[in-house]
């Protein structure tokens, strides 16, 4: 290794030190501001408040007007680390004037409650002068909360249930690029209703400026956020006009009317509702199209049998981690037909190349005979410039599902690979944009340089990997694992087949 080598190796572990250094103290200040932030809640010195909690949810309730203002997911804790509170889905904050709550019972009442009977895991709410009884307990599955709405003396309204919320981001959700707010913010946020006639329907809260009404039996109205969320959930037995209304004093309603419940008679009604992780195969069980809420992008439909197959490795392996190797390992198997047509169509142009850099200096003032004269060269040994690329093309839409897929998988949050502690966040070692560089450099030098390549442009493509391995520094752990792993696959099987081809070699 020559001096320049030597300072530029040396330059590079300075930086990567220094950055280091940078980046922990930062996460570090992330991590304590993120903990203040959860812990301080402008409802935790209101009046008239109760909470119930059982394993899985911890649930505050307004006596009042017998919302529930609050709720934490007990087993996902804000951050990883001992002591931390769970993770919100309804709640406020002083900060951004943030707010999201639930709130049912009859249309054209406004009922006063009072606390009939409080236990651990339900609370009895009552209205003597309307005649109103509200219950709030645990439902028979994880994560849902069944709300009881009965009217003693009769009411002319119709019995409803809505979420209410603001402008804004989730509470508890890391925005910071260095925690992987990169591709928090890019998730999918706004309302999804599921009906008999469009299973998955959604709509952003920007660009709703008139009210939305779809009329079906059972179905659900959600409000889609990353990992977490808040679902109203249908039954078979009702006909209800799930809603969703444009904001008015800064809040945005959606939720549903159940249809046929008006009249002055005695009713009563139960409210399902689903508060927790965007789990595929726990949301496929509650009810249909209700995973489709993991917004998995434009190959959804190539994606969410992906994570079917990874839940199912996982079963066996219990890491996620070794299960991203593992299918990422299986899908460039599965592919390496179209892959090897790829790779040998780019080891014939790699042979050809001082050849076809020859043809270009010979015929270089005159452009016609230049091309023919490639075209000639090139149909001799059997080489297509586009032969590489279009094989490529096909396998793109999986990639990019599988992609999307590891994006928005809540299992990936704080699972542990080694010394990485929360695949759903960067790197805190910067191992995984290193070993990309690493593999993205030796590919560069197998791959063939077009012919007569302008020497800026040759120079922008020389560096392309230090910059991507930049971006990927702000990237999630598991994302980066699963481009390392597909380009060290995809090299090897290059390397492969080059050294089959007699291409290894050529300069």
């Amino acid at each position: 290794m020559n001096i320049r080598g030597v300072y530029w190796v040396l330059l590079i572990g300075l930086s990567l030190t220094l950055l280091f250094q940078w980046t922990s103290e930062k996460r570090k200040e992330s991590v304590s501001e993120h903990l203040l932030s959860a812990q301080t809640s402008s409802l935790s010195d209101s009046d008239g408040l109760v909470s119930i909690e059982n394993n899985e949810l911890y649930v505050v309730v307004s006596v009042a007007a017998g919302n529930i203002v609050e709720t934490r997911l007990k087993k996902y804790p804000v951050e990883n680390v001992e002591g931390s509170l769970g993770y919100r889905v309804f709640g406020e904050s002083n900060d951004t004037a943030f707010n999201y709550y639930f709130k049912s019972g009859f249309t054209n009442t406004f009922p006063d409650y009072v606390v009939k009977d409080l236990g651990s895991d339900y609370v009895l709410l009552v209205d003597e002068k309307l005649g109103l009884i509200k219950k709030i307990s645990f439902g028979d599955s994880p994560y849902e909360l069944s709300v009881v709405d009965e009217s003693l003396i009769g009411v002319g309204g119709k019995v409803f249930a809505s979420l209410y919320r603001t402008d804004g981001k989730a509470l508890d959700l890391k925005r910071g690029a260095l925690d992987g707010g990169m591709m928090n913010n890019s998730s999918y946020e706004g309302v999804a209703i599921s009906s008999e006639r469009d299973p998955y329907n959604t709509y952003r809260l920007s660009r709703i400026d008139e009210k939305k009404e779809v009329l079906t039996r059972s179905g659900w109205i959600a409000f889609v956020q990353k990992y977490f969320f808040a679902a109203l959930i249908g039954s078979d037995e009702h006909i209800y006009n799930y809603q969703v209304f444009p904001k008015d004093s800064g809040i945005y309603r959606m939720g549903y009317t159940v249809e046929g419940s008006s009249g002055a008679v005695s009713k009563k009604h139960e409210h399902r509702l689903f508060v927790g992780p965007k789990v595929r195969k726990d949301l496929m069980e509650r009810a249909d199209n209700l995973e489709l809420s993991i917004d998995m992008g434009w190959f959804w439909f190539l994606a969410q049998p992906m994570v079917l197959v990874m839940d199912w490795i996982n079963g066996y392996l219990n890491n996620w981690g070794l299960t991203i190797i593992v299918f990422t390992i299986m899908i460039k198997l599965l592919f390496w037909p179209v892959t090897a047509k790829s790779f040998r169509s780019m080891a014939a142009m790699r042979k050809i190349t001082p050849e076809l850099n020859e043809v270009k200096e010979i015929y270089k003032d005159d452009r016609q005979k230049q091309a023919n004269e490639t075209m000639k060269l090139m149909k001799k040994h059997g080489a297509n410039p586009l032969g590489g690329c279009l094989p490529l093309l096909i396998q793109m839409p999986f990639f990019i599902g599988f992609f999307f897929a590891l994006r928005e998988m809540v299992e990936l949050r704080h699972s542990e690979l080694g010394f990485w502690t929360d695949l759903s966040a960067p790197d805190p070692y910067f191992v995984l944009p290193a070993l990309f560089c690493i593999v993205m450099v030796l590919t560069q030098r197998l791959n063939p340089q077009p012919a007569g390549m302008d020497p800026t442009q040759a120079q922008v493509m020389k560096y392309m990997p230090v910059m991507f391995s930049v971006l990927f520094i702000f990237f999630p752990a598991a994302l980066c694992l699963y481009t390392v792993v597909n380009s060290a696959v995809q090299l090897a099987q290059q390397t492969y087949l080059y050294k089959q081809q007699g291409a290894l070699n050529t300069d």
